[in-house]
């Protein structure tokens, strides 16, 4: 009975989120990439009945692309009413890190912010973005800081940015918080003006390929009410 409990905590230990990549932080990009012959599938929900998901896949080294969709009354009684588009999402690392330089990777992701219950202001699609990541190992599992900056297509003119941090601990557990700085939106909702948008995500890791989480999205009610979501992250092989 010693032995099977000191295997099993051993092996809780050694799922502490460091066999696998981060592909985003809470709900911003990092500049984590898939492997080839692997893909993603991520999905999330949001007020009331909402559902996204998306399917990405490894296709080259440092490479990956996918696809995007949803709706909302995906749960419940109603007929579903399913986004009007497919979002193309698609992700380019640069530069690996290194031990004293962040991880560098170009991306596209053109799904907005959905219309969702209690909303006043709903953020536009990150389009092109330039994220770094840089991860530090400490008790338990990694630390990892993100800043990332984008162009959205419909207002090229003003550049959006974000900064985000992870913290993984033993057992597969961590958080992760990310904060959208709104500067490439409407200019009431800034970040000197508002506070700008903070997500916050507690979850749990299983060796890098199952990731389920509680997501609290805009938590200084920026855009609107804050709300809560089930967020889970699959990696398989192709």
């Amino acid at each position: 009975m010693k032995s099977l409990f000191l295997a099993t905590l051993v092996l809780l230990i050694s799922s502490s989120g460091q066999a696998g990549e981060l592909m985003r932080v809470a709900g911003e990009p990092t500049a984590g990439v898939i492997a080839p012959r692997t893909f993603n599938v991520a999905m999330s929900t949001f007020p009331t009945t909402g559902l996204k998901f998306s399917v990405t896949a490894g296709i080259l080294p440092r490479f990956m692309a996918g696809l995007g969709f949803g709706g909302w009354n995906i749960t419940g009684t109603r007929d579903p009413d399913w986004f009007d588009e497919v979002y193309l999402k698609a992700r380019f690392r640069v530069f690996d890190e290194k031990q004293t330089f962040p991880a560098i990777a170009l991306g596209y992701d053109n799904e907005e912010e959905h219309s969702r219950s209690g909303a006043e202001y709903l953020r536009p699609a990150r389009d092109f973005y330039l994220v770094f990541s840089k991860n530090f190992i400490g008790w338990g599992g990694d630390m990892g800081f993100h800043f990332g900056v984008n162009l959205t297509g419909d207002d090229a003119d003003h550049i959006g940015s974000w900064l985000g941090v992870d913290k993984s601990f033993p057992g597969g557990f961590g958080v992760a918080a990310d904060w959208d700085l709104a500067t490439n939106g409407d200019t009431g909702y800034r970040f000197d003006k508002t506070g700008g948008f903070v997500d916050i995500e507690v979850y749990w890791e299983s060796f890098g390929q199952v990731r389920v989480g509680l997501r609290f999205s805009d938590i200084l009610e920026t855009g609107g009410a804050p709300y809560r979501s089930l967020v889970i992250d699959f990696l398989g092989l192709i």
